[in-house]
């Protein structure tokens, strides 16, 4: 699967990618090979789950278009962190970050959502000091709902909302 922005390829990994997951997740370096292939089939096992109305697990690359090989984060839409919901998630490497590129991605995960597997509402959230996330989830037209125990803000964006978002100024 490969999705286009502007500026970003999205893409699930292949093998040929397994040197640039192990170097993404080698925080602090304890990423082996061998964890980077169970990672790898993990996320290619997920993805064959992924029906419209019932992700299991999306996980996708982030790579510039001016350096494709390189993955400089990830993101996708996760139906196994909470019960009954999909969240969407993306990581941006840090030197990367503040650039446009998660609002990129998140812009092009609830198209993918809502038009393609014909969701009716996803969910997102973000640490409460992350100020930059957060603001990317109200670029995209998300709503604050609620906070989770430990302060954390939880968004969430229904079909309806985002058809509104899509056609306002």
């Amino acid at each position: 699967m490969e999705i286009f922005t502007d500026e970003l390829i999205l893409r699930t990994v292949t093998e040929s990618d397994i040197d640039e997951i192990v170097r993404m997740w080698n925080y602090p370096n304890e990423e082996t090979l061998g964890n980077a292939y169970q990672a790898l089939e993990y996320m290619e096992q997920t993805h064959k789950k992924n029906r419209p109305k019932a992700i299991c697990h999306l996980c996708l690359a982030i790579f510039h278009k001016k350096d494709p090989k390189r993955i400089i984060g990830w993101c996708g839409l996760d139906g196994e962190a909470e019960d009954g919901k999909t969240v969407l998630f993306y990581c941006i490497d840090k030197e990367l970050r503040n650039r446009g590129y998660a609002t990129q991605c998140v812009k092009e995960l609830l198209k993918y959502a809502f038009v393609d597997m014909e969701y009716d509402v996803i969910y997102g959230g973000c640490e409460k000091e992350n100020h930059e996330s957060y603001r990317v989830m109200q670029k995209a037209g998300m709503i604050q709902k609620n906070f989770y125990k430990n302060g954390d803000p939880i968004f969430y964006i229904d079909k309806e909302a985002y058809a509104h978002h899509l056609t306002s100024p």
